[in-house]
């Protein structure tokens, strides 16, 4: 045995072997919860966003926006948070509010196609048309991209935003194209600008 050599006893390897594992055990552990808290955070903030359903629905709107920034809390960037506060505000007639939690909704999910098209229509309502343009079009490109869009309102919805929009605007190119457009997917549909 060399001098300096500390020889410890077996009992106290043991121990060390055990409180190794000990903390082995504690960090796998540790990392399971943080995953499972990660993967249940969506579906907690599914659950909150269905309890705002619910308020706005019996006209609980102040208890309706609460939940949607319950859920904003778990994940700011969530779409349909913004889009539901969006609709919430609208419905109070806070159009300022309204329009920046649509903006949010629209910069965070870019298909997320009520979202866009509602968006449009409050630019549209405000006679905003140039503004309106890029949301309306980016609903008629999401849903020009499925294999079926005349099953969606939204996309015939939008084609006729479009059209007006273009005409308030002066883009007669454009509006040649969307009466093409409306010919293409919806052969039987009149346009309210083909009425004016």
């Amino acid at each position: 045995m060399e001098s300096g050599q500390i020889i410890y006893p077996k009992r106290h390897r043991e121990r060390e072997y055990a409180v190794k594992e000990l903390v082995a055990k504690v960090a796998y552990s540790v990392i399971f919860v943080v995953l499972a808290l990660i993967a249940l955070r969506s579906l907690m903030v599914g659950q909150i966003l269905s309890r705002a359903d619910a308020y706005a629905h019996f006209g609980l709107y102040d208890e309706s926006k609460r939940q949607c920034n319950k859920a904003l809390l778990l994940d700011d960037n969530n779409s349909q948070a913004w889009h539901k506060l969006a609709r919430i505000y609208r419905d109070q007639g806070d159009i300022d509010m309204a329009m920046g939690a649509y903006q949010m909704a629209t910069a965070n999910d870019h298909g997320n196609v009520p979202a866009h098209f509602e968006y449009g229509m409050m630019y549209v309502q405000d006679g905003q048309y140039k503004q309106a343009i890029p949301y309306f079009d980016r609903v008629r490109e999401l849903k020009s991209n499925k294999i079926a869009p005349s099953g969606s309102p939204y996309h015939k919805s939008s084609l006729d935003m479009l059209l007006l929009c273009y005409q308030k605007v002066g883009d007669q190119g454009k509006v040649e194209f969307m009466r093409e457009q409306m010919r293409i997917f919806y052969p039987h549909h009149k346009t309210a600008a083909d009425d004016a």
